[in-house]
């Protein structure tokens, strides 16, 4: 196993909330699909990782090739990052903005960049600030990919985008990680996408995560009866199927299912 991520008991303290992840490894090429109702604390383990802000308590190990990076600033040359906007300077073109990140990543892919933009239909002659929610989703994945990223942290990659751009999106992703080995880590409220291109995931809640391990495996060992009732067993039984991630995300998280 190679480590692309350790977490070591991390906490973070933000006045009455309290963000636990106990001693878990993100594997080299893993896909992590970080599901929980808002307030559950993905978006906090994101700037954790990425060092927008520091722990209370217990630490983070950031790995490249195997190693522990020798710093965050490096570190972050091989990471791609995409936040549920595009925080740029609003009367920015795209192709400026392509010139500025070719001074951050010293492996900017400026061809891989424009195909991306264009696979999107996104106008690069277009200010940023005419952009709607989706354009601005597209253009920060091109960013985010076009040095092309050891891993990948995404928070809502498919918020925003049309079913066309949500499909071309799961597309892409799976094809850098397949391709590339590239390790991803994204939170979605759409369980459908993440179902299709998720490997792993973490049931959050409340800070806490209430599940996490491999999807196919905890799917076969909840099992869902014909009347809809969620069992925490092989899904073996004559009548009864494996649950879905929506069954789960209900079954932990509050939902209907009993």
């Amino acid at each position: 196993m190679v480590a692309s991520l350790q977490f070591e008991e991390l906490t973070k303290q933000r006045d009455e909330f309290m963000l636990k992840v106990p001693g878990i490894t993100v594997e080299k090429g893993e896909v992590l699909g970080v599901i929980g109702n808002n307030g559950a604390g993905k978006s906090t383990m994101i700037q954790l990782v990425l060092g927008l802000v520091q722990p209370t308590s217990g630490a983070i190990h950031r790995y490249s090739e195997g190693e522990v990076a020798p710093s965050l600033e490096e570190w972050k040359r091989e990471v791609g990052f995409v936040f549920d906007d595009l925080s740029v300077y609003e009367d920015l073109h795209l192709t400026k903005l392509s010139s500025f990140l070719k001074e951050v990543y010293p492996g900017w892919d400026e061809s891989y960049y424009f195909s991306l933009l264009k696979q999107f239909d996104v106008d690069v002659k277009k200010k940023v600030k005419k952009f709607s929610r989706g354009m601005r989703m597209k253009a920060g994945i091109a960013a985010a990919l076009a040095h092309h990223p050891k891993l990948l942290l995404l928070d809502e990659p498919t918020s925003g985008l049309d079913t066309k751009s949500r499909k071309q999106m799961i597309a892409l992703l799976q094809r850098e990680n397949e391709q590339n080995g590239t390790t991803i880590i994204f939170s979605s409220h759409i369980l459908s996408d993440m179902e299709k291109l998720a490997t792993s995931v973490w049931l959050m809640d409340k800070g806490e995560i209430l599940l996490h391990g491999d999807v196919e495996e905890l799917q076969a060992n909840h099992a869902v009866a014909e009347g809809g009732t969620i069992h925490k067993e092989a899904a073996s039984k004559e009548g009864r199927r494996r649950a879905t991630l929506e069954e789960l995300h209900d079954y932990y998280l509050g939902g209907d299912v009993e």
